[in-house]
């Protein structure tokens, strides 16, 4: 059973290597099947291979309410964003209680490569484009922190003090 790592551990700030779907003894359902069901088992609306401790380039992102929903991109590029950017909050499973408003572009254009092999690319806007972007990070090596301006994230930092405060 995958387990999250560490907050600081080096693989979150460590690029990822390509899925190799010819030869790197993984295969690529079994291993959606894995992150899908961590990300389930977390309520998250998406997981990437690094946050589990596996340095590939692949990811799920869904609704965690309906597996049906969950989608898996592995080797993805984002090829193309919106000119319009929004705020909006996000939260991290590799860093619980943490919520900060980052801005990030509306709209993307991906290209990535299915479980099965396929390639293609597709237009995804809201909600999912945004997710996408913050877990294409992750295996960049980006953590979602660095997104933030310096008054997001403090603000951020403080309201995760008074969440750990109020909850214990």
């Amino acid at each position: 059973m995958l387990e999250l790592v560490h907050t600081h551990d080096k693989i979150l700030k460590t690029p990822t290597e390509p899925f190799d779907f010819k030869g790197d003894g993984q295969d690529p359902k079994r291993l959606a099947e894995d992150l899908a069901n961590k990300m389930i088992e977390l309520k998250g609306v998406g997981l990437a291979a690094p946050q589990v401790g596996i340095p590939l380039s692949v990811f799920v992102v869904g609704d965690p309410s309906n597996k049906e929903s969950i989608m898996a991109f592995f080797n993805p590029q984002i090829v193309d964003t919106t000119i319009d950017q929004a705020y909006y909050e996000e939260g991290c499973l590799s860093f619980p209680g943490l919520y900060i408003n980052i801005k990030r572009p509306t709209g993307i254009r991906l290209r990535f490569t299915d479980m099965y092999n396929e390639t293609t690319t597709t237009k995804y806007s809201g909600f999912t484009a945004r997710a996408i972007q913050h877990e294409y990070d992750h295996l960049q090596g980006i953590i979602f922190k660095t997104k933030a301006t310096t008054y997001h994230l403090e603000k951020a930092k403080k309201d995760q003090k008074s969440l750990v405060r109020h909850s214990s």
